[in-house]
């Protein structure tokens, strides 16, 4: 996929310097002087972005159309704007050649990260376009295994089934054509290299092959072996970004941390990093800087630890629910209001390999209705997912780790919170924090919402059965009171105002907040019974003066 410009260069860095001797490669000893993945949101990423905006033109076009899709990808790692992209890719679909299918793939991948359609993108389907290049065994060369692996990416990327029959025969092609050493070549006659490896490693893992497989361990030794002492990778020549990018990804997807991959003290991302210009833009290696905005693109999502395809497109329309949410902490109410979810990509930390990985929930759930609410109250959570039980479960929120459970309409589900689905019968989600497997939740209500001063008002404190629930401690502002035997609270407040009631217990989670608003009485002063009495007055006078009769209070 790469383009010639690279193989020209590599060949000329071969033919000026020679082929570099790798080093002894060595477990990492030292501490990492960074997190890895970077966030979108560290200087490093921010730059390399703006580079890449700085150079994008108003239709969209960053360097050419090879360029622009790489570009795409890159932004769609760190949920960065797209601008025109979209609008460039559609339009220079006729300059893609009808012969070379590795040039659809690659434009595929570009679309599903512009957030379209690659079933139907300018008029074209690129899925059905792919497959028509598929003989039955392969996809496109049978002397090529480049476009086999990227045909794997693009149509995983495109929301194609692992299992699909084109999928699993470029599969079983690659797997055929390992090389010894671990790796592969361009071709299937051609000696292993770096790029073709990273990019096997990524294609076979996004099609379902197991990252302890023995064909993925076999690859990543020849990634060892091939790691400079630079600390980065080249496929024929010197280090450059390029392949340290593609094998960063590789290794990230594979499960391993590409930091603790080191030579003589550097690794992959020491190297790449000490690539970058002070407009944020990457080089090629330490003296060439040959297309900024190619190598920015690859370097990108490899610092971001993520790896291609770098975005999965689902063409499942699910159903919207709309409903209520309310996230109960430790210590407080972490966020409460209405939240709208569909489907959902939820980031959660594989408890096997502990790296990151994206599952789609393609109907509302409980876990979704979270997200959602997270998003719109600005609030982190933590989620694992455990793939012996495939199940996806909260570990903390908003600092509050280990202890959460949920309800819907106080029932306690009996599955992992993605796995229910919510409908329209479902009314209220909520996630509450309480340090017990038996986990219950506080429920109130009262009797009056709108009271004088000093006019007593009944609570009821129940759990999420509408059993009754004693010594609850009942907060009306800063006023407390306990729940009787019957969960039951007389109260009465002196102060006018509005007032927030809810109820707290040990082993339960904190109720809702119900408002009551207290007024203050009506006294009649004696100018008001006066007023009063001559109303009356005058209206009992003019009954009377229509019977004929006149007479005043007084006279009775």
């Amino acid at each position: 996929m790469k383009g010639t410009i690279l193989g020209i260069v590599s060949i000329c860095l071969i033919l000026t310097t020679g082929l570099a001797i790798p080093a002894t490669y060595t477990t990492s000893t030292k501490s990492p002087s960074r997190d890895f993945p970077l966030d979108p949101l560290d200087k490093e990423i921010l730059k390399a972005i703006d580079f890449l905006k700085l150079k994008q033109k108003e239709n969209g076009e960053i360097g050419d159309p090879m360029t622009t899709a790489w570009a795409a990808m890159a932004l769609c790692s760190a949920n960065a704007e797209m601008g025109n992209i979209s609008i460039y890719l559609e339009r220079s679909i006729s300059k893609l050649d009808p012969k070379k299918v590795t040039d659809w793939e690659r434009h595929a991948l570009a679309v599903v990260a512009c957030g379209e359609d690659p079933t139907n993108f300018g008029g074209i389907n690129f899925v059905e376009r792919i497959k028509t290049f598929y003989d039955g065994e392969q996809i496109g060369s049978k002397g090529l295994l480049n476009d086999d692996i990227w045909g794997i990416i693009a149509l995983v990327s495109c929301g194609v089934d692992k299992n699909d029959p084109v999928v699993q025969g470029a599969r079983n092609y690659i797997i055929l054509h390992q090389n010894a050493d671990g790796g592969w070549g361009v071709g299937i006659a051609g000696n292993s290299d770096v790029d073709s490896t990273s990019s096997a490693i990524m294609a076979l893992i996004a099609c379902g092959v197991d990252r302890n497989s023995s064909i993925i361990q076999k690859a990543l030794d020849f990634l060892r072996k091939n790691q400079l002492s630079d600390g980065g990778f080249s496929s024929w020549g010197s280090s450059n970004s390029a392949s340290t990018s593609w094998a960063i990804m590789a290794i990230s997807c594979a499960g391993e941390n590409p930091e603790n991959w080191i030579k003589n003290g550097k690794s992959p991302v020491d190297y790449l990093l000490s690539l970058q210009n002070d407009d944020g833009s990457f080089r090629w290696n330490e003296t060439l800087n040959l297309n900024p905005e190619w190598m920015t693109s690859y370097a990108i999502p490899a610092l971001l630890g993520k790896y291609y395809p770098v975005k999965i497109y689902h063409s499942y329309q699910a159903e919207a629910w709309t409903g209520y949410i309310r996230i109960e902490g430790k210590e407080k109410t972490i966020w409460e209001g209405s939240v709208m979810v569909k489907d959902t990509t939820v980031i959660a930390i594989n408890v096997s390999s502990n790296e990151k990985e994206e599952h789609y929930i393609p109907y509302p759930s409980a876990l979704g209705a979270l997200v959602e609410a997270s998003k719109k109250g600005v609030f982190n959570c933590t989620i694992l997912y455990y793939p012996s039980w495939d199940a996806l479960y909260v570990k903390s929120i908003d600092g509050d780790s280990d202890w959460w459970h949920y309800w819907v309409d106080y029932e306690l589900p009996m599955m992992s919170s993605d796995k229910y689905k919510l409908t329209e019968d479902d009314r209220e989600v909520l996630w509450g924090y309480v340090e017990t497997w038996e986990a219950h939740a506080l429920k109130i209500s009262v009797d009056k919402k709108e009271v004088k001063r000093n006019e007593v008002f009944t609570i009821k404190v129940k759990d999420e059965n509408d059993n009754p629930v004693s010594n609850a401690t009942v907060h009306i502002n800063s006023y407390t009171f306990l729940s009787d035997s019957d969960g039951s609270v007389k109260a009465k407040i002196p102060r006018q105002g509005v007032y927030k009631v809810y109820a707290e217990k040990e082993g339960y989670v904190r109720s809702q907040k119900v408002e009551i608003k207290v007024t203050r009485r009506i006294l009649f002063l004696p100018e008001s019974i006066e007023r009063i009495l001559h109303l009356i007055e005058t209206i009992i006078s003019y009954f009377l003066q229509m019977l004929g009769y006149s007479m005043t209070v007084s006279d009775c």
